[in-house]
């Protein structure tokens, strides 16, 4: 039996209005812990101490970090006709992040402490820096065994980060919403160790989108001008959210947000950006099509599970209803329900997100977006669903770590396909037998 745990409530937790997640581990294996995408910020201070007191000790001390950190080096994008990003700081920990996906972060480990604050303090923005994949996060970061080398265990494949907004705690930690916008590979380790690694990376877009680029001989480099695409597209891909967008109340203050980031409904992609070329037979469409079908099947037969009163909206994200392509491959079959959600959604111009509020946006709704970066997006955020609502016991090659890695946007849909046919071929199994 390939089943091992369903989680029933799924509909409650993924409701367009009130969706949050868990980011998991690499296994894929759904979880109920607290999750990192809500996070206290309360923190201790001295019973003697008067709130007027510790603000200015608080700014005393924001003083004298940005006296400190004031000639810190900035992290650039690439240059023009360049792929590389130099001297990238990067954040080793036990997780795998994917792009089009946003966090929020409790830095109190004072190496990374230390990284953040010269991030933020750097002349620039956005203000980068490199997530990666190392299991047992800071207790490997001396490990020889996870030296960032080809050849060792170590990962070598990361996502660059941007930080869209921060608050450092009376005690010292910081909290930061961080969002992911582009796959990197490390070209070569300029620090392997303590106190933090720092790299050269490459910036990988999937290879669909690079060979979108392709106008003939003699054209250019095709993954340089991807990449200055991919850096035209971010504001468009990622909406800046604030902590005081996110702040929720109750016993004690805190912030929350989606961990899926939702496109800028406000943002216009400039006439001048570098486009590439659409192959409207291209088989990624095909791909893309095929699991946008399957998927409507398993939402359908999760609400026969779980709400066969259709009292609840789909289970879904409204950020990937927004990936919808307005004209598919070939036409949508007749019972296709997320079309019509889609239109409902676009017609009703809600604002989605539990805390953090914005505008439904169907993406292909902006002029000068690529269908390869929307199908790109769509091949990265479906584990958000599809890790949620079933753990399969010896899945191999599907983790986040390997989807991450995997250079084709058509390679990474077929391996969402297939998750996809096995999880409602699970869900029928419980339906005949319920």
């Amino acid at each position: 039996m390939l089943l091992t745990k369903i989680l029933f409530g799924l509909h409650v937790s993924l409701l367009p209005s009130a969706f949050a997640f868990t980011p998991i581990n690499n296994n894929f294996a759904p979880v109920r812990l607290k999750s990192r995408h809500s996070l206290s910020l309360s923190s201790a201070s001295p019973e003697d101490e008067s709130a007027e007191d510790r603000e200015a000790r608080m700014d005393m001390v924001r003083q004298l970090q940005k006296s400190f950190y004031q000639n810190e080096d900035v992290i650039l994008p690439p240059e023009r006709g360049s792929t590389i990003i130099k001297d990238l700081p990067l954040w080793r920990v036990q997780w795998t992040e994917l792009p089009g996906f946003q966090n929020v972060l409790n830095v109190h480990v004072a190496h990374y402490t230390n990284m953040f604050q010269k991030v933020l303090f750097s002349d620039t923005n956005p203000k980068y820096f490199g997530h990666i994949y190392l299991p047992g996060g800071s207790d490997n970061l001396d490990n020889p065994e996870y030296k960032l080398e080809e050849g060792t265990k170590a990962s070598m494949v990361g996502v660059l980060m941007q930080i869209a907004d921060y608050k450092q705690l009376d005690d010292g930690r910081l909290v930061l919403i961080v969002q992911a916008v582009e796959k990197f590979r490390i070209v070569e380790a300029q620090r392997h160790h303590s106190p933090y690694a720092i790299a050269t990376v490459e910036i990988l877009p999937d290879e669909e989108f690079i060979d979108s680029f392709d106008d003939g001989p003699g054209d250019g480099d095709t993954h340089v001008k991807a990449v200055e695409s991919a850096f035209q597209l971010h504001p468009y891909e990622v909406r800046p959210v604030t902590i005081a967008d996110c702040a929720m109340e109750g016993e004690t203050q805190g912030i929350s947000v989606s961990p899926l980031s939702n496109f800028d409904a406000e943002y216009k992609i400039p006439e001048t950006i570098t486009k590439g070329n659409i192959d409207a037979h291209d088989t990624i469409f095909e791909a893309e099509q095929k699991v946008w079908i399957k998927l409507d099947v398993m939402l359908n037969l999760l609400q026969q599970l779980v709400d066969p009163n259709n009292e609840h909206a789909p289970p879904i994200p409204t950020q990937i209803v927004g990936l919808l392509p307005l004209k598919p491959y070939k036409p949508w079959p007749e019972h296709f329900a997320l079309a019509k959600y889609a239109t409902k959604l676009e017609i009703e111009k809600i604002l989605v997100g539990t805390f953090s509020r914005s505008p439904f946006v169907r993406v292909d709704n902006m002029e000068g977006y690529s269908p390869y970066r929307r199908a790109q997006r769509l091949s990265f955020m479906i584990p958000v669903l599809t890790d949620s609502v079933i753990a399969l016991a010896n899945e191999e090659g599907n983790t986040r770590q390997d989807l991450l890695e995997m250079e084709s946007t058509e390679e990474r849909l077929d391996a969402a396909l297939q998750k996809l046919e096995l999880i409602c071929n699970v869900i029928l199994e419980l339906l005949q037998n319920k």
